[in-house]
């Protein structure tokens, strides 16, 4: 059968060839389906109301033509750039120029100056606020080699007239499109604290207490790219491996001591601490009231002790921030003193000193999470191995685990314990004596494994809800070593919202092939050609089959 088909193709090549000629060109065509789209995962910059404010940026929808730095023209474009090669002037170029879309591809192998370079870009992009959608994603082979095509083909760097014909002619360009539409606000979305208590020897209302806090939810650019690995990872885990150490040691009626210890896990902390906020309010509301018993020790706490970004960074140092100078007959100065004295035998050139630094009430935003109880007049500090709250890697998708010393954060944690122990039996610094050793000793191994479940998946605030398995593993975590651990889930008040999150921050992308107006135009002046050569054979289809008997005809020559 296929014999005949070739033979009676051949008898009548010239209509054969024009019937089935389209066809060879769909066969033939160099691009393929799997080349002509790619879907993508992108993430969008933060948009948020905070205090009535809005920052970020506030449209979603993506449906535009891509292009380049290298590019002439960017209005009404979606434009392509590479988180190592951008600059902050680069940025309010690409804004100048009127895009339509942004889209910021980050690289697996970036240098520690391009690190740093996009971290403080992070932050200058932040403040301001734009109509744009702007998106993040991680670049692989495929979105490599779609960046190149659309430089090379719109590029500016051409040669003669004819030359910039012929490569618009056969350029290639890709369409960006999301799969969404515009971001909506989504009032009802809750934020999670989680509380527990470990109550002292006695009446509980009779003893002095220090209360235990850390946020555990991560900040950066595009929220679910967020890892927070050293803010705030690393304070939540030396929160747990102290709940943990003190667990045991409450446990045991030798060694329980006459202080009540509270534990919070607080929700929002990166949107100005609402979680602390909401804790404080409660506190306030339930003065005297039985049902709550962490709020009546929360308003007479003799110390808060807030923990942020102890992971080192390449820094080895364990500083304790404050809004106050605390006297030395203080709670706080007793554990600074603790803290200069520890430090000398686990690692002497570790910086302690004290920061001071007076709150802002004029600012939308609070520099740490002890400011929150500062305000109220409890008596409260941060300790952090950051020498300045304003430190880009508190606020960036660049903060993972790979920029957190696991070693200095467990000398942190072992320096941390070890003050606070002593401050709960009255040890004096001159002391030589560990006491979290032994079944009280402090386990690197349970820091890095949490560490590691921390770092590794995204923590955004607006990802957290009450049944969110992050969530759910902090509660039981702090469960197993502490009473009366319990979620306490919260809302903004609808009336004068301190915050609104918005939908959309994550969008599959697809970017298909598209080709210019003048490849169109070519591809019109084929087709009319093609139609009028069918034209022309059909009106003198006697002549045109005369013609293919003939060449049907010519006797065969064998060439030996």
């Amino acid at each position: 059968m296929i014999e005949e088909a070739i033979e009676a193709f051949r008898t009548s090549f010239p209509l054969g060839f024009v019937a089935v000629f389209p066809v060879i060109l769909l066969v033939v065509s160099p691009i393929t389906m799997v080349d002509a789209a790619h879907e993508f995962s992108v993430y969008r910059m933060q948009q948020y109301d905070l205090q009535g404010n809005s920052h970020g940026c506030r449209s979603a929808l993506v449906n535009a033509e891509a292009r380049t730095l290298q590019s002439t023209s960017m209005a009404r474009k979606c434009v392509l750039l590479k988180a190592n090669e951008l600059t902050h002037a680069r940025y309010l170029e690409v804004l100048d120029r009127g895009p339509s879309a942004i889209v910021v591809l980050i690289s697996g192998n970036m240098s520690k100056e391009e690190v740093q370079r996009f971290m403080d870009l992070e932050v200058e992009m932040l403040r301001i606020e734009s109509n744009l959608p702007i998106y993040f994603t991680y670049e692989d082979e495929e979105l490599k080699r779609i960046y190149d095509q659309v430089t090379h083909s719109t590029s500016s760097d051409s040669g003669s007239a004819f030359q910039t014909i012929m490569s618009s002619a056969t350029s290639v360009g890709y369409l960006f499109v999301t799969n969404k539409g515009q971001s909506k606000a989504q009032p009802d979305q809750a934020l999670v604290n989680i509380e527990g208590i470990l109550p002292g020897l006695g009446m509980e209302e009779q003893l002095p207490t220090i209360a235990i806090v850390a946020h555990y939810d991560a900040f950066g650019i595009a929220p679910y790219l967020s890892h927070g690995a050293n803010s705030d990872a690393s304070g939540v885990v030396t929160l747990l491996e102290l709940a943990r150490v003190l667990g045991k040691i409450y446990g045991n009626s030798r060694t329980h001591p006459r202080h009540n210890i509270l534990f919070l896990l607080s929700g929002g902390g990166k949107f100005n601490y609402q979680g602390s906020k909401k804790w404080i309010e409660d506190a306030s509301d339930n003065a005297g009231s039985s049902e709550a018993v962490s709020s009546a020790l929360l308003n007479n706490a003799k110390l808060v002790l807030c923990l942020d970004s102890l992971g080192g960074n390449g820094v080895h140092a364990l500083k304790m921030h404050v809004s106050k100078p605390p006297s030395e007959t203080t709670v706080a100065g007793q554990i600074h003193r603790n803290i200069q004295s520890v430090a000398k035998s686990v690692d002497s050139s570790l910086d302690t000193s004290v920061v001071h630094k007076k709150i802002r009430l004029s600012s939308d935003l609070l520099a740490w999470e002890h400011e929150r109880y500062s305000i109220r007049r409890l008596h409260a500090v941060t300790l952090s191995a950051l020498s300045n709250s304003d430190d880009p890697m508190r606020r960036s998708i660049m903060d993972t685990k790979k920029t957190v010393d696991v070693d200095a954060l467990t000398n942190n944690v072992q320096i941390i314990a070890e003050s606070v122990l002593r401050y709960l039996y009255n040890v004096t610094e001159e002391t030589d004596v560990n006491l979290a050793s032994g079944d009280y000793a402090i386990h690197k191994d349970h820091i890095e494994a949490w560490l590691s479940y921390l770092a590794e998946q995204p923590r955004p605030a607006q990802a957290l809800s009450d049944d969110h398995h992050i969530v759910t593993a902090l509660e039981a975590a702090l469960q197993k070593h502490v009473k009366n651990t319990r979620r306490i889930k919260f809302k903004a008040d609808k009336r004068d919202p301190d915050f609104v999150f918005y939908d959309g921050l994550v969008q599959t992308m697809s970017a298909s092939i598209v080709r210019s107006a003048v490849f169109d135009l070519y591809v019109t002046g084929f087709v009319a050609a093609y139609m009028a050569i069918v034209y022309l054979i059909v009106l003198k289809f006697n002549g045109v089959v005369l013609v293919a008997s003939k060449l049907s005809s010519l006797p065969k020559v064998k060439v030996h």
